[in-house]
């Protein structure tokens, strides 16, 4: 690839993180639970019927593992913006990716006219 290109494709890449919204880390999962109540559905030995589903969002962020409950309601909302962090990521990795790309191929030519002197 030509360090034109490159660039090309980089303009492209910040364009597009431009773009990205409100954005989160984590995962959202769903959750049942035994609220341990004698006599509760959720609790029978044959058949336990557990209560739920929960949204549960767990993430991490500087060092610290932290999980939410998260009302249904919300639900839709955090999953947009788990997939914006997501995108975020991907997006910055092939910054990343490509300025490596860039910064070799301005080394190898910068080499070549060293070379011919």
């Amino acid at each position: 690839m030509q360090p034109r290109q490159i660039e090309l494709r980089i303009k492209r890449i910040k364009r597009d993180l431009m773009k990205l919204g409100p954005m989160r880390p984590g995962a959202l999962s769903m959750q049942y639970a035994a609220c341990q109540k004698p006599g509760c559905a959720c609790v029978d030995p044959v058949k336990p019927k557990k209560h739920g589903p929960f949204y549960q969002l767990s993430y991490s962020h500087l060092g610290k593992s932290t999980t939410r409950f998260v009302r249904p309601n919300y639900a839709g909302q955090i999953k947009k913006e788990l997939a914006a962090y997501k995108r975020f990521r991907e997006l910055t990795q092939e910054w990343v990716t490509q300025e490596l790309a860039l910064s070799q191929l301005r080394l190898d030519l910068a080499r070549r006219k060293d070379d011919e002197k």
